[in-house]
Formats: C-alpha cells, structure tokens, sequence
C-alpha cells in the first residue's frame, strides 16, 4: 500500500525507564508494562476524577489520589480512561492522602496493562516532572549532535571524486538505512536494496514526474519507504528512496532534507550551464579545511580582482544587517555581496571575495554596504587553506564593527603581536583560559558569544543585550555566571585583556 503524504513531526518521547532508573527519585515500579518500553512525551499531575479529555497520550500521569475513588468499580473505569487516552504510565504519590498506594489500583493497572510506580513521600512530583524535562532535554542535545554530524558528513562528501555516490553513501550511514537515487533506473545506491516492488516503482515515476507529488511514502516487505523528488518543482527527473524498519523521527527528516538539497543542487550543477552553486562552495570553504585545488573555482566565482593581482588570494566578507526596515527579501546575497560565494541567513551573510590588492577599494565596497544598510567587516588577504582561519578573524571584527558602529578593513601589514607568538601556543592558551566556555556545546557558545559582545561593548549591558538578542538582566545574569565559572574579576582590565586574547584565538578542537 502507498500513501502520497506529508511527514509531520512525531513529539519527542524518552523511554519510561529513563525516569523510573533515576536514584535520587527514589521510585518503585509496582507495574511494569507489558512491553517494557512505554514512552513517555511529558510528566502531567492531575487529581480530577476523570482526566481523560485533558490528555493527549504518552504522559506519565502524577496525581496523589486525592479525588480518587477506591471501589473497585471507580478503579476500573479510571484505568479503563487512562488507557484508552494512550497515557504511558501512572505514577502515585503516597501521603498526605493515602498511606499506602490501594491494592484496587494496582489491581487494575496490573489487570489492564498499564505502568504504575509509586512516587515516594520524600519525592515531590516538581522533582519527577523536571526528571522528564531534563531527559527530553538531553535527547535534544543529542538530537543537535547527530544533526551537526550528519551535516558536516554530506558537505564533505560533495567536495570529492563521485559526489553523488558519497552523498547516498553518506545518508544510508547517518540514518542506517538503504538509499536509491533513481530516474527511471539506479543511479547511484548504498546498503541493502532490496528489488523495488511495482507499486514503489509506480510511486517513483508519479514523484519524478513533473507537477507530481514532492513525496510519498510506501511499505516494502518490513521497511517504511520514503521518497522525495530532487531538484526544483518542475523536477530533475530523479528521485531518492529510501527504507528501514522503524520511522523516521524530525532530526532524520532534517538529515533526510539535507541530503535532498544537496543532490538537487548537484543534479543541477551537472549542467554546463549552470555554475557551482555559491552557497554550498561556501560552507565547505568556511568549516572544513578547502584543499589547493580549489583556488581555480574560487577565481571564477569569487568576483573579479585587479589586474596583476594573484587569483588564488582572497578575503572573508562578515555583513549583519542595521537598517531600520526588516532586511529587502528580493535582495539576493549575491548582489549584495559581489560574488556568488555567498552563505546568507536572516539577516547576516559572509562570503569569500577576491582580493583587490587596494585596501582603499576594500573599504569603498564597506562604505557602499553600509550605506545599503549593511555593517560589515573584511578579513586579510589569504590562500584558500586559509580561510576558516580569516572567517574567524572577520567574525571578530563584525563584533568591534558594531561596537564602533562603523565598517571595519583588517589592518594592513604584519601584527607585531600575532608574529611574536607562536599560533599553537596561542590557541592552548586560549583553550586554557576559557576552561569550560571552550567546550562544544550549545550554552558554551552562547556564553561566548555574550562574553564576546560584552567586552566588545566596553561592558555596556544594553548595546550587549541588542547585540546577542538578550535582554540586559539576562546579560547580566550571563557574565556573572562566566565569573563564577572562570573565578575572574571582569572589573579587572588584566582579566578582560586575557578572556579578549582567548576569544580572538581560541578554536573549536576538531
């Protein structure tokens, strides 16, 4: 059977044990469900007699009994509710109403096949319920995780020999699955593809056909089948399937999507009139290390140099939008920015550009954007090797951009201060210094990030604030938590020259 249909998110659940297993919970399973492995979407406490219209399944459901009938019938009926809501398991505080769970409930629970775990006294159900909080929490950074692996995974699988290959290989690795391009027969395939049944190749045809569906999906033996047209709506001709046994939860789905655009744009770029798409150049160029061989593409899509100057010489445009109007959304990044290296989001953009060999050109071009409405900020000239290095160099210099208000050109001429010490040195000095801010998680960058407007800003709560999107007491409550963590003063300048050298060398281990 097929269904042509669009993939919603499923919520985000944590297996029952994760919470039941917790010490410092102290719960005791009275219950356990029939397949060991109820899931669990949220922690919800309710006394009402009967609290199945306010459920919407998978809760871990809390109540001390305090509206609780005890006869046998009532028990039955309340049970009865709870699993017909989906509710994955009853938890059952003891004290101050009943001193003892009732033996009807587990009774019933145990005759109906519902979880149940006593919530000992000392346990309030606060405690339970950010139990669950902080578990979901943790599968979302795990989530995060796997979502930026899989990322960096498929951008380095386009930069090689058979790109298209590598990008299919890389998606049947990430979600464990078996991947087909095809159109009209196989193009490229990675694990156990099993001979497509006529009903799925019927569905490819309808998804490659242009004006069809953009996806569908199918059952094929044990697997779920998923499809997505690749390219434009008036369709690349081609189409990626692919199976598993078990769904694919919303960080799949962004896997999934990733993989979509990227072979959409390499289905594009395999015609010869169409140039390497700017965008995905750029953040190969930006995050992983770009090899020699990519100094000739650069010449051709970086913007033109000056007569006489090298075309393998380039620099990192940094620009964040200050008008006062929201952004022009027909403003393409790469008008704005001169070059077709262009990785632009809401409201920011960077991009590679050839160097001019004119500093006073460079500074032309900054005006011009500003004058647009753009602040923006240019790195030092460099061979393509180097420029993550220069992207880091220029997100620096956005931020003193903003706190002087005005466009910013890296200096000129050596830095008798970056010649004296040894990059190595500098970066572990670095990492040293920023101690548990270095590390690669979502609230360490924040707290960088906050550190580095903030000191940018000369301390000044509000413009940091505007700048990291914050409200000013957060701010606040942001610095003094670096000061704890680090044990710095920042009223002392010694202290915020040592963070400021860290934060302009410091980079993420990889």
């Amino acid at each position: 059977m097929t269904r042509m249909m669009p993939h919603r998110p499923s919520p985000r659940t944590v297996p029952l044990r994760t919470v039941a297993e917790r010490r410092d919970l102290d719960l005791r399973t009275v219950v356990g469900a029939p397949n060991d492995a109820p899931q669990v979407r949220w922690a919800l406490v309710s006394e009402l007699p009967d609290p199945v219209p306010y459920l919407r399944g998978a809760e871990l459901l809390l109540t001390a009994g305090v509206n609780m009938s005890t006869r046998p019938e009532d028990v039955r009926a309340y049970v009865a509710g709870l699993k017909r809501a989906g509710v994955a398991a009853l938890g059952f505080g003891v004290t101050p109403v009943h001193d003892r769970l009732p033996p009807p409930l587990a009774e019933e629970c145990r005759a109906q096949g519902l979880a149940l775990l006593e919530v000992p006294r000392q346990t309030p159900f606060v405690a339970v319920s950010q139990a669950v909080g902080e578990a979901l929490e943790e599968l979302h950074v795990q989530d995060l995780r796997r979502l930026g692996e899989a990322h960096r995974a498929l951008a380095r699988a386009v930069t090689g020999a058979a790109p298209v290959e590598r990008v299919v290989a890389t998606l049947a690795r990430a979600l464990g699955c078996w991947t087909a391009l095809a159109a009209g027969w196989v193009i490229a395939r990675a694990g156990d593809v099993p001979p497509l049944s006529d009903d799925v190749v019927d569905l490819v045809e309808k998804v490659r056909r242009p004006g069809g569906p953009r996806s569908a999906k199918a059952r094929l033996g044990g697997d779920e089948v998923f499809l997505h047209a690749v390219g434009g709506p008036t369709g690349a001709g081609e189409v990626l399937v692919v199976g598993r046994p078990a769904p694919l939860d919303p960080t799949d789905r962004a896997v999934l999507g990733t993989a979509v655009a990227l072979l959409g744009l390499l289905a594009h770029g395999r015609s010869p009139a169409v140039r390497t798409p700017g965008r995905i150049i750029t953040r190969l160029l930006l995050d992983p290390e770009p090899g020699a061989e990519l100094a000739a593409l650069l010449a051709d899509l970086a913007g033109d140099a000056e007569e006489g100057v090298p075309a393998d010489t380039f620099r990192v445009l940094r620009a964040r939008w200050t008008g006062r109007r929201p952004a022009p959304p027909g403003a393409a990044p790469a008008a704005v920015a001169g070059t077709e290296l262009v990785d632009a989001g809401e409201g920011e953009l960077r991009a590679v550009l050839a160097d001019l060999g004119d500093p006073e050109a460079h500074r032309a071009e900054l005006e011009r954007l500003h004058r647009a409405g753009w602040l923006a900020a240019l790195s030092d000239p460099v061979a393509p090797a180097g420029l993550a290095g220069a992207d880091r160099r220029a997100a620096t210099l956005l931020t003193r951009a903003a706190a002087a208000g005005a466009p910013l050109l890296w200096p000129q001429g050596p830095d008798p201060l970056a010649d004296a010490i040894d990059p190595e040195r500098a970066r572990a000095a670095a990492r040293a210094i920023l101690g548990p801010l270095g590390a690669d998680t979502e609230d360490a960058r924040g707290l960088r990030a906050t550190l580095r407007a903030w000191l940018a800003h000369h301390g000044s709560w509000d413009r940091t604030a505007a700048e990291v999107g914050s409200h000013r007491n957060s701010v606040r409550y942001r610095i003094g938590r670096i000061e704890r963590d680090l044990g710095a003063d920042l009223a002392d300048p010694e202290q915020r020259m040592r963070l400021w050298f860290a934060l302009t060398r410091w980079e993420a281990p990889r």
